[in-house]
C-alpha cells in the first residue's frame, strides 16, 4: 500500500532522479571498493590522504544532518533566532581546532580519538579508561546520535510523504550500509563530497520556492512581512529584559562549549583530521568546515526560518510539532520534479550522516576494543572484515533506538549534559602535564551520575529541571575532577615526555623538562580573530535576511575581510 502511495505522491521525474542518486551512491562505494581492504588504516582514516577541500567538504556533509535543518528551523520558529547560539557556540571550540588541535591530532596518527588515552596516559588507569570510553561513546553516545538521525528521518518523510516511511528508511539505509562497508572513509567522504553540493543546491531552490509562493509573493513583499514579525523572533540576541532567554544566551555563549565532550574537536572531526595529508590540510580543511557550516549553509536556512514564520506563525494552532515544518514546506510549497530533487537533498543529508556515524562507531569497537583488548596480532584484512560486521551490529541497534527517539533537539541537549563536566579535561590534558587518567575518569563518571539524578528526578516529577540548573554539572565535575587529579600520582615522566616530543604541544609542559614550550598566545589571538569573523559575517546574513541590506552588507565585507587576512598568515 505504500509504495502505490509513494508512486502516486510523487511524478515519473522525482522518482528518476531519486533513483539516479541512490544508484550513484552505490557506484562509488563500488569504485573505491579494494582501496578501503587493505587495512584499518585505509578503512578508517583512508591512509592519511585526504586533501583540505575534501575532508573539510565532508566535515560539513556530516554535520549536515537529516535533523539539521528541521530542528533549526523549529528553533528559529520558536523561540527565535538567538536559539541558534546553542550550535553557534561551537564556533568556539572549532577555532581552538584549528589553530591548535589540528595539528595535535594530525601529529598524533591515531585511528580514533580514545587511541591518544594510551599516549598520554600510562598504566591500568589509561587501559580501563580507553576501555570505558570506547564502550561510552560507540554504545552509547554515537548509537543515541545515530538513532536520532534516524528518528528525523522518519519525522521528516512521514510528513512530507504522508504515510509511514519506514520502507524507503530501510531502502537508503542499506545504501548507505552498502557504501560504508564496501569502501570505508574514502568513500564515504567522496559521497559526502557530492551530497554536500546536492543539500545546499536543494535549500537554494526552497527559498525560491517560498519566497515565491502566493502567501509570500516575491521579495519585496518578503522584506515587508519579516519587518512585521515579532522583534524577538529575528534577534541574533535576546533582550536582557527576558531573563529567561537571555541567561540561555549566556550559558551557550560562555560555557556550552568548552564544556562538551567535543571541546578538543569531536569523534568524527578528529577523525578527518587524523586522515589528513598534512598538517597544513588539516588546518585549511577545517576553515572550510567552519565558513560553510557556521554561514554559508546557514544562509538560506534562515530564508527558510523566516519563511515557516511568515507562513506558520508561532501562534498557529495547526502546528503541533514545529520540527514537522521543514516538511510541510517542502510538501506544500515545491513543484513536481523540484520535489523529488528536495527528497534526494533528504536523503544525501541522511546518507553522509548516517554512514560517518556507523563507520566512526564501528572504529571504536574494533580499534579500541577488539583489536586492542580482545583478539590481538591478527592480519589486518581479518580487522577490515570484523569493522564490517560491527557496522552492520551497529546500524541495526541505532534502527531500533531511533524509533524511541521523539524530540530531536531534546535529544541534542541530553548528550551535552552527560558529558557536560568532560571537555574541561579534554582540552587541559594537551596544555598541562599534571593531568593524569583519573582526571578525566572522575569527571566523567560525575557528569554521567550528575546528569542522570537529575533526569530520574524530572521523569518522576520532584524536580522540573532547567538548562541552566543543569550548568551546575559542569563546576561540580570539574571540580572533583581537579580534587582526584592531585589525590593521584602524576603520569610516568617518560610517557609524558614522548607525548611531548610526538605531539609538541603548547602550554605548560616545563614541569616535564622538556624545552620551554613555544607561545599560545598568538593562536589564541588567531583564534579569536576568526571567531570573531564569523560571528560578523553571521550577523551579516542576518540582517540581509531581514530586510537591513546596508548593514549586512558592511559586516559581511568586515567578516570576509579579517577571514582573508587570517587565511593568508596561515604557514606549513
Amino acid at each position: 500500500m505504500s509504495y502505490f502511495l509513494f508512486l502516486q505522491y510523487l511524478s515519473i521525474t522525482d522518482l528518476i532522479i531519486i533513483t539516479f542518486y541512490l544508484l550513484l551512491s552505490i557506484s562509488i562505494g563500488v569504485y573505491f571498493n579494494k582501496k578501503s581492504q587493505n587495512n584499518i588504516t585505509s578503512y578508517f582514516v583512508s591512509e592519511r590522504n585526504l586533501p583540505w577541500w575534501l575532508l573539510g567538504t565532508s566535515m560539513v556533509a556530516t554535520t549536515l544532518s537529516i535533523d539539521t535543518p528541521i530542528v533549526i528551523i523549529a528553533w528559529i520558529r520558536d523561540p527565535g533566532i538567538w536559539k541558534n547560539w546553542f550550535w553557534w557556540s561551537f564556533l568556539f571550540t572549532h577555532c581552538l581546532v584549528i589553530f591548535f588541535f589540528s595539528r595535535y591530532w594530525r601529529r598524533a596518527e591515531v585511528i580514533t580519538d580514545n587511541q591518544l588515552i594510551e599516549i598520554r596516559y600510562s598504566g591500568s588507569p589509561a587501559k580501563y579508561l580507553r576501555l570505558f570510553k570506547a564502550f561510552y561513546f560507540s554504545l552509547f553516545f554515537n548509537l543515541i546520535i545515530s538513532a536520532w538521525i534516524i528518528s528525523a528521518f522518519l519525522k521528516i518523510f512521514n510528513v512530507l510523504l504522508g504515510f509511514d516511511s519506514t520502507g524507503l528508511l530501510i531502502i537508503v539505509t542499506f545504501v548507505a550500509l552498502f557504501y560504508s562497508t564496501s569502501s570505508g572513509l574514502k568513500g564515504i567522504v567522496i559521497n559526502d563530497f557530492v551530497q554536500y553540493f546536492v543539500a545546499f543546491a536543494g535549500s537554494i531552490i526552497l527559498v525560491i520556492f517560498l519566497i515565491g509562493s502566493e502567501k509570500i509573493g516575491g521579495f519585496q513583499n518578503y522584506f515587508e512581512l519579516v519587518q512585521n514579525l515579532p522583534r524577538e523572533k529575528i534577534a541574533m540576541i535576546p533582550s536582557i529584559f527576558n531573563r529567561e532567554d537571555f541567561m540561555l544566551f549566556l550559558s551557550y555563549s560562555t560555557i556550552v562549549w568548552w564544556s562538551s565532550h567535543n571541546s578538543d574537536g569531536g569523534g568524527y572531526i578528529i577523525q578527518r583530521l587524523c586522515s589528513a595529508k598534512s598538517e597544513k590540510d588539516g588546518v585549511l580543511g577545517t576553515i572550510w568546515f567552519v565558513l560553510n557550516h557556521y554561514v554559508l549553509r546557514f544562509a538560506p536556512w534562515i530564508v527558510i526560518g523566516l519563511c515557516a514564520l511568515i507562513l506558520y506563525p508561532s501562534n498557529s494552532t495547526l502546528i503541533v510539532d514545529s520540527e514537522e515544518i521543514y516538511p510541510l514546506l517542502i510538501r506544500d510549497y515545491v513543484d513536481d520534479g523540484f520535489r523529488g530533487f528536495l527528497i534526494v537533498t533528504l536523503l544525501a543529508a541522511y546518507m553522509s550522516t548516517i554512514s560517518t556515524q556507523i563507520n566512526w562507531g564501528s572504529s571504536y569497537l574494533v580499534n579500541d576494543l577488539y583489536k586492542r583488548f580482545f583478539i590481538k596480532d591478527r592480519g589486518e584484512g581479518h580487522y577490515v572484515f570484523i569493522s564490517k560486521i560491527f557496522t552492520v551490529i551497529f546500524l541495526f541497534l541505532a534502527l531500533i533506538v531511533g524509533l524511541g527517539i521523539k524530540n530531536i533537539g531534546s535529544a541534542w541537549i541530553f548528550l551535552w549534559s552527560v558529558s557536560s563536566g568532560l571537555g574541561f579535561f579534554l582540552i587541559a590534558r594537551w596544555f598541562w602535564w599534571r593531568i593524569n587518567s583519573w582526571s578525566e575518569i572522575s569527571a566523567l563518571i560525575s557528569s554521567i551520575i550528575l546528569s542522570g539524578t537529575f533526569y530520574f528526578f524530572d521523569y518522576i516529577g520532584v524536580l522540573n529541571i532547567s538548562f541552566t540548573l543543569k550548568l551546575i554539572i559542569i563546576p561540580i565535575s570539574i571540580f572533583i575532577g581537579l580534587v582526584v587529579t592531585y589525590l593521584t600520582k602524576p603520569e610516568d615522566e617518560k610517557v609524558l615526555e614522548n607525548f611531548y616530543n610526538k605531539i609538541r604541544p603548547n602550554g605548560f609542559w616545563r614541569e616535564n623538562k622538556n624545552s620551554i614550550s613555544e607561545s599560545i598566545t598568538a593562536p589564541l589571538l588567531n583564534a579569536f580573530q576568526l571567531s570573531l569573523s564569523i560571528l560578523i559575517l553571521i550577523y551579516g546574513i542576518i540582517k540581509l535576511a531581514t530586510g537591513s541590506l546596508f548593514f549586512g552588507s558592511i559586516a559581511i565585507t568586515i567578516g570576509l575581510a579579517v577571514l582573508v587576512y587570517i587565511i593568508k598568515d596561515i604557514k606549513e
